[in-house]
């Protein structure tokens, strides 16, 4: 099955930034497995919300969180997959 490097930026997800609680962007890679590009995409929301940081149960969302997947490029399947399918860089959001 083919692998997919997949970019990921998140808008509006809860978190704080020096003891304030605002939304948060990030950026994120995840590597999946899947048939297509369509299909890697799916997979790896379905991914980053069983993770326990994306997940509703530990804040709320803003009714407005969004995931884009800003690259969806499929690689040779022995790429090393650094980072591994984990973490994420948090921005603070614009407040305009």
């Amino acid at each position: 099955m083919p692998l997919y490097r997949c970019f990921v930026r998140g808008e509006n997800f809860p978190g704080e930034l020096v003891g304030a609680s605002q939304f948060m962007g990030f950026y994120t890679t995840r590597w999946i497995e899947a048939p297509t590009a369509e299909a890697a995409e799916t997979a790896g929301v379905e991914m980053l919300r069983a993770e326990y940081r994306f997940s509703e149960e530990e804040k709320q969302r803003a009714p407005d969180a969004r995931v884009y997947f800003e690259e969806v490029v499929e690689v040779p399947a022995d790429t090393p997959q650094i980072p591994p399918n984990s973490g994420a860089t948090w921005f603070e959001m614009d407040s305009d």
